[in-house]
């Protein structure tokens, strides 16, 4: 099923660190769009659960030195 879901983010504190967590969410297999506000820490990501899980997106984003918070 599709959704929707804002994950916190930690440990990203410039425009090139949100960019880098988006661009390693959207080559995901399952995953539609990422979007991410900086003043909040908030990344939103829509995909399809099936497909993918919070976990698996949430270790990706820890591989590379930051903590998404699901």
């Amino acid at each position: 099923m599709r959704r929707l879901n804002y994950f916190m983010l930690k440990g990203a504190r410039t425009e090139e660190d949100y960019r880098k967590v988006k661009n390693a969410i959207e080559e995901l297999d399952g995953v539609f769009k990422v979007d991410y506000e900086m003043a909040a820490e908030v990344v939103g990501v829509d995909y399809d659960d099936e497909t993918i899980s919070k976990e698996q997106i949430k270790a990706v984003v820890d591989s590379l030195g930051y903590t998404l918070i699901v």
